[in-house]
């Protein structure tokens, strides 16, 4: 019977004996647990609301569970985006490098990468181990800190898989593994004084974000060599992190973007474009005013804010298909969608950073 082994893109292939293989396992878990959360972020405030519409109930802890799902889908999204290579970079610089060039690069912004993730999962995990002596409950004597286990696990598995994509053989993936021990090992042992390594440590941050560094290192490995140049808790950073997911506002954003998705897997944007596109494509200039007309007329589902912009890759993607929008724009309006969505998740560490140089001077 077939089996499934990892295959270089993070997929998986299938091989020649019987049962699953623990990648294999691993990724169905992962998948179903998202849309186990998902699910829930949708269920949960539908059925309060019509429990309140009805029995004048409501569900007990309901708008903590809802913020805390939007936890678990923000990591388990990152874990799942770095399993299949797809964690959006800010420079595409090694794509103009042949060969060995290429391969170099690929192990040196992995390696910084990964050793960015390290530290984030260490600090996660220290958060987490003073919130459980807290011992702070959610909902139904639910702690606290179980779900906010998903931060080191998420971030434990991004460093895992960005490791495993450095390099296309299992050689180079050693080699990315011992630099990035290497880059850890220094900044836990600095030879110099911490504030004598901040301007060397973001020119390597910045070398490798220029070859293709994912953009949460670039701003988390900002954050925490900020943080270790002014001799501050690198703790801080998830703890803010996770005040500002749990946001009361923040579950707009994957409700908005599964709708965008769900209008898009309908045709219902193909639909709206094909109308629009019969009423105005024929004018000069036609393309441009279909897209405008298209996107204002979705914002006023979504609101006109980011959420508009993380719900319109469906729609955008559907009019590169259907030929009046080019494919460049089409498929450049989802990076920037993408782009935003990875920003704000790393907005807390740099507000962190900002406060705490500001309170010191």
């Amino acid at each position: 019977m077939p089996n499934q082994a990892a295959s270089a893109s993070g997929e998986w292939a299938a091989s020649s004996t019987g049962s699953p293989s623990q990648g294999d396992r691993l990724t169905r878990f992962e998948d179903i647990l998202l849309c186990l959360a998902l699910a829930a972020l949708v269920v949960l405030p539908l059925t309060e609301t019509l429990l309140r519409a009805t029995l004048r109930t409501g569900i007990s802890g309901s708008t903590a569970l809802v913020q805390h799902m939007t936890l678990v889908i923000g990591m388990l999204g990152g874990a799942v985006a770095a399993r299949e290579n797809r964690l959006l970079g800010l420079s595409t610089g090694s794509a103009f490098l042949k060969s060995t060039a290429k391969s170099v690069a690929g192990l040196f912004s992995g390696a910084v990468a990964a050793t960015v993730s390290l530290f984030l999962t260490g600090a996660s995990s220290q958060f987490v181990l003073a919130e459980k002596e807290a011992g702070s409950v959610l909902a139904y004597n639910l702690p606290v800190w179980i779900i906010q286990c998903v931060m080191p696990l998420g971030f434990g598995l991004v460093t895992a898989r960005l490791l495993y994509h450095a390099g296309g053989t299992w050689k180079v993936r050693i080699l990315a593994a011992g630099f990035a021990g290497v880059l850890a090992f220094f900044a836990v042992r600095p030879p110099l004084l911490p504030s004598e390594v901040v301007t060397p440590a973001l020119v390597v941050l910045l070398a490798a974000t220029a070859l293709g560094s994912p953009v949460f290192a670039t701003l988390g490995g900002t954050a925490l060599t900020l943080f270790w140049g002014d001799d501050l808790p690198i703790a801080s950073i998830p703890l803010d992190h996770y005040r500002l997911v749990i946001n009361p506002s923040l579950p707009t954003i994957p409700l908005f973007t599964l709708a965008g998705y769900f209008l898009a897997e309908g045709g219902a944007s193909q639909r709206l474009v094909r109308v629009f596109q019969a009423l105005f494509g024929s004018f000069l200039g036609g393309p441009a005013i279909v897209t405008a007309l298209v996107c204002a007329f979705f914002t006023s589902f979504t609101g006109a804010s980011g959420v508009t912009i993380l719900a319109l890759g469906g729609v955008v993607n559907a009019g590169a298909s259907d030929g009046w929008l080019s494919a460049q724009i089409g498929t450049g309006a989802p990076d920037r969608r993408r782009f935003l969505g990875v920003a704000l998740s790393s907005l807390p560490a740099f507000d962190s950073v900002c406060h705490r140089r500001q309170n010191r001077h």
